[in-house]
């Protein structure tokens, strides 16, 4: 049972982040912190994610957005947040008591696929650069680097890498403005203007990108939630850190997952 995106959108704005699912049934306990995606060291979302980690003491924990390298160290609990939000949070705690940090979410390199099999490649380029490049870095989630030179970088290393198959000219910012054009209608502009609804899950009313967005988003959470029930088989305290949307979607599937018989 996982709740619609269009309901979990309209909720959102009434629920205070971070929101923390605590599930349990007998010696097994899952905590998800439902999370904003910032890097904003004053946050108090990170705070609680400390609370929570200490209170659970966790033996395995998850995140979002791809498996960081276990090399990469942070000193300080600010330095995670400055550098990777809540996910810098956990790779912190987790690395000073010595449990995995693990991915999970779906790996581009499996998502991208799947995706292909339902949606095109232009249309596809066009949200995944809107959710994961665009609207990102219009809430500053990748510093003051140029978007021009953030855009370079990320089409051919996180996008084409991973399975989208885009020539050398579909991966140009141009070949992305002109697509813009002839989908969207009007000329791309880097500002949080009303075309960004176009893209946004939550929305209905027959919103093609919106529904692309639900189907990427629901494929996505039916992995957390596998992988979360096969640490559950090994280990009996899990913590998982993903967006507060996500958390909302899962939530009564993952009390489930908790209370099945192993």
């Amino acid at each position: 049972m996982m709740r619609n995106y269009v309901w979990v959108g309209k909720r959102m704005e009434r629920v205070k982040t971070p929101y923390v699912i605590d599930a349990r049934h007998g010696r097994k306990h899952v905590l998800l912190i439902g999370c904003n995606h910032t890097r904003d060291t004053a946050s108090p979302q990170f705070v609680v994610i400390q609370q929570q980690f200490r209170k659970l003491q966790p033996q395995v924990a998850f995140n979002e957005g791809g498996q960081l390298d276990p090399a990469e160290q942070y000193a300080t609990v600010q330095e995670g947040i400055s550098r990777n939000g809540e996910t810098g949070v956990m790779k912190y705690l987790c690395d000073r008591t010595g449990i995995q940090l693990l991915n999970g979410d779906l790996a581009e390199h499996v998502e991208f696929p799947l995706m292909l099999h339902k949606y095109g490649k232009d249309d596809l380029l066009l949200y995944y650069v809107m959710e994961r490049l665009v609207v990102p870095y219009l809430g500053g989630a990748y510093g003051s680097q140029s978007f021009e030179s953030l855009y370079e970088k990320a089409i051919p290393d996180w996008f084409v890498k991973s399975g989208l198959p885009l020539s050398a000219n579909e991966q140009t910012l141009g070949y992305f403005k002109a697509l813009y054009q002839t989908k969207i209608g009007r000329p791309f502009t880097l500002t949080l203007s009303e075309d960004i609804e176009k893209f946004d899950y939550v929305n209905g009313n027959g919103c093609y990108y919106c529904a692309l967005g639900r189907t990427s988003k629901m494929t996505r959470d039916s992995v957390l939630l596998a992988k979360i029930d096969q640490a559950l088989d090994k280990h009996d305290r899990v913590m998982v850190t993903f967006g507060h949307g996500h958390a909302l979607a899962i939530e009564p599937a993952l009390r489930q997952v908790v209370r099945r018989r192993r």
